[in-house]
């Protein structure tokens, strides 16, 4: 969630003054860097068809939207993303995953399944800096074991999203002919090297030359501070601050209208909520109990509570909530009871 902040400072007490101006979903940010980026095109003299592609590849999830640079700039969202078990297949994210046989791509977002060996989180280790060794371990192992980079695996991917976001426009303009511009979203906080390998991986997924990379927070600053603007809900002098916290990285900059922003953050995303899950679990029914279930009912489990309880836990008054684990023993002590395991909230522990 992406949630936007002005605090301005009154000349009498000079306390600042906040309040939640606007709450992001998690696909915000690729329609918002669309906006953008027609804005500074107009202005460059741009006027003739082209469409502008928005990708905002996150650690666990990916959004991409896209938009013809005419008269009404109407942004399409892609939510058709395929999805074998939805009954409604209608989502603003497709998780970045994706899983491989004999070395070539096999499935990608949501129709990995439960028995594929699939990698997750990938997109850490295009920053070098990383101090995760632990929680990537298994990513590396994969990587051994299929005999690809980091880079390599970002590549395919990023095929996989580009193909797919090709074959949305074209069912909306079949016959046009039209030029492409992409802006790739990434971490404020990661260094040259990191946009860099973002960058070639792009590339080599056959993505067009004309590239743009944008940190994430800034364009949803950007397009915040447009928004409100408009509404007249800020007034020059306002400080503006955007806290992206998303799946590998929290980020917050601060924005004032003509200034540099400030930016800090660090690898401290959701992705690190599931690692801290799965050790609670561990500790619940035991590090070796839980090693010996099946792969697939841990990897369901995990599904239940990244749709479930990750979503739904809001801090006040929360329910007790549950995942499935089957093949677990029960222990109605710890609220393990027929493959179901109760998870109470820490204000009634």
């Amino acid at each position: 969630m992406k949630v936007g902040v002005p605090a301005s400072a009154s000349s009498s007490s000079k306390r600042q003054r906040c309040h939640i101006l606007h709450k992001f979903s998690y696909s915000s940010i690729a329609p918002q860097v669309n906006q953008q980026l027609h804005r500074e095109f107009s202005g460059m003299g741009i006027h003739s068809f082209e469409i502008i592609v928005g990708i905002d590849f996150g650690t666990t999830h990916s959004g991409v939207s896209w938009a013809a640079n005419g008269a009404s700039k109407t942004i399409r969202l892609i939510n058709t993303w395929p999805d074998p078990q939805a009954q409604n297949a209608s989502k603003e994210k497709v998780p970045s995953s994706i899983s491989y046989q004999n070395g070539v791509p096999k499935n990608w977002g949501y129709v990995v399944g439960l028995n594929d060996e699939s990698f997750r989180w990938v997109k850490i280790l295009l920053e070098e800096n990383h101090k995760y060794a632990t929680t990537v371990a298994p990513v590396n192992t994969l990587l051994r074991k299929v005999e690809k980079t980091a880079q390599d695996v970002v590549s395919d991917y990023l095929k996989l999203i580009w193909d797919y976001t090709i074959d949305d426009i074209k069912k909306f303009h079949p016959e046009d002919t039209f030029d492409l511009r992409v802006i790739l979203t990434v971490p404020a906080i990661w260094s040259a090297a990191a946009k860099d390998k973002t960058l070639r991986a792009a590339k080599s997924a056959g993505i067009p030359g004309r590239i743009k990379l944008v940190t994430e927070p800034e364009a949803a600053a950007l397009a915040t501070l447009k928004e409100k603007a408009d509404e007249n809900q800020l007034k020059v002098g306002d400080a503006f601050v955007v806290c992206d916290a998303g799946g590998g990285t929290v980020v917050g900059p601060k924005l004032r209208p003509g200034l540099d922003y400030l930016r800090r953050g660090g690898l401290c995303g959701s992705a690190f909520l599931d690692v801290a899950f799965i050790k609670h679990i561990e500790t619940l029914v035991g590090a070796t109990q839980y090693q010996d279930i099946k792969e697939s009912n841990r990897k369901r489990m995990m599904k239940d509570f990244e749709f479930g309880i990750k979503r739904c836990f809001s801090g006040k008054n929360d329910p007790d909530f549950s995942v499935e684990l089957i093949g677990v023993k029960d222990d109605p002590g710890s609220g393990i009871v027929d493959d179901t395991i109760v998870i109470k909230p820490l204000s009634s522990l």
